[in-house]
């Protein structure tokens, strides 16, 4: 529920009518994480999506005839459309994995704790404990942990900055701009969501860095010069990798580094970071030129280069490869086997 919990925030206010659906065990293959969720209304209006489609219309119905009862449900989909493999017939998940969905009729929730959490920023750390029973009456507990977003910081404000950031925000991230030129650094020239900072990069950004001790703040950073000035870029550079070289390894290692530009535009970044006295390991940290090989021409084609890549070393992937040239998993980053769900003796 944690995922999408702003966009609850009406339903909320019509208990009666709506009940909440949400991922809370996986095994195998499974199209959405532990945590995805989604809302229905008696009157089948919908709010997210669970699967992409192959159960969410049983899913549906099941929340329908939960409001309905008043009562909560544990409902089970594997491949061959059994509850986790077990004799009968039903929706079959066609992904080949197994999901359990929990269903809560909002009449049975906590409304106040969910409505604190919904007017929260979805980007900071958030945790949310339910105890429940079930139309059995099995009680068990379902937590669900929210972690802080990733960060983008970006140097430069123009079009590919702006698509960039918009992706970002899209994403869910937290993006910042920065940028020392007053009639570019304007709020209109920056996407809905991201913020924007008026101020030199190179001071602007050490100082962002240094909020990111903030249990609230993200986890990762990505910082990313996206001009081609020399008097703006390697100072931005110059810092983060100094801000890097006094902080500790855990947190150097979180914060990414990359330049957007052509391969002389690097080598001329390099060449003057080797003279402020940076290490050749040191300037190896600065991915550039920014982006994966994708053929981009166009502005929003690079944004979605460079973003490739930040989501690639988000992730420590090495990205790049076609998933139909690959084997194994496809969302190598989740867990094959995960529950939200503590049985709790009755």
């Amino acid at each position: 529920m944690l995922d999408r919990i702003g966009s609850y925030l009406d339903c909320f206010d019509e208990p009666e009518n709506w009940a909440v659906a949400t991922i809370v065990s996986v095994r195998g293959s499974a199209p959405s994480a532990v945590g995805t969720s989604m809302a229905v209304s008696a009157d089948l209006r919908i709010i997210g999506s669970l699967s992409g489609g192959c159960v969410e219309s049983s899913v549906a119905a099941s929340a329908q005839d939960a409001i309905a009862a008043g009562g909560i449900r544990r409902e089970s989909y594997g491949p061959d459309g059994t509850p986790f493999g077990a004799a009968g017939l039903g929706v079959a998940l066609t992904c080949g994995g197994e999901i359990e969905v929990l269903i809560q009729p909002l009449v049975s929730a906590d409304l106040d704790a969910l409505r604190e959490l919904a007017r929260q920023d979805t980007r900071t750390r958030a945790a949310l404990t339910r105890e429940l029973q079930d139309e059995d009456g099995a009680r068990f507990t379902v937590t669900e942990h929210r972690p802080a977003a990733p960060r983008l910081i970006l140097s430069g404000v123009h079009d590919f900055s702006f698509h960039l950031a918009q992706l970002g925000v899209q994403a869910g991230w937290r993006v910042e701009l920065v940028d020392l030129r007053p009639a570019f650094a304007t709020q209109e020239r920056v996407p809905a969501g991201a913020l924007l900072h008026v101020g030199h990069p190179a001071s602007v950004i050490t100082e962002l860095l240094g909020q990111d001790h903030d249990p609230q703040q993200s986890t990762w950073t990505g910082v990313c010069v996206m001009t081609h000035h020399p008097d703006l870029d390697v100072p931005v550079l110059d810092a983060a990798l100094r801000w890097q070289s006094l902080s500790s390894d855990d947190d150097a290692a979180r914060c990414f580094l990359g330049a957007m530009g052509s391969r002389s535009s690097a080598a001329r970044r390099d060449a003057a970071l080797n003279e402020l006295g940076h290490s050749q390991a040191a300037r190896d940290r600065v991915v550039s030129p920014l982006g994966l090989d994708l053929g981009a021409q166009s502005p929003p084609e690079a944004a979605v280069s460079m973003m490739a890549q930040l989501i690639a070393a988000k992730s420590t992937h090495s990205g790049g490869t076609p998933l139909n040239q690959t084997s194994g998993p496809i969302n190598t980053s989740r867990p094959r086997s995960l529950s939200l769900i503590e049985e709790m003796a009755v």
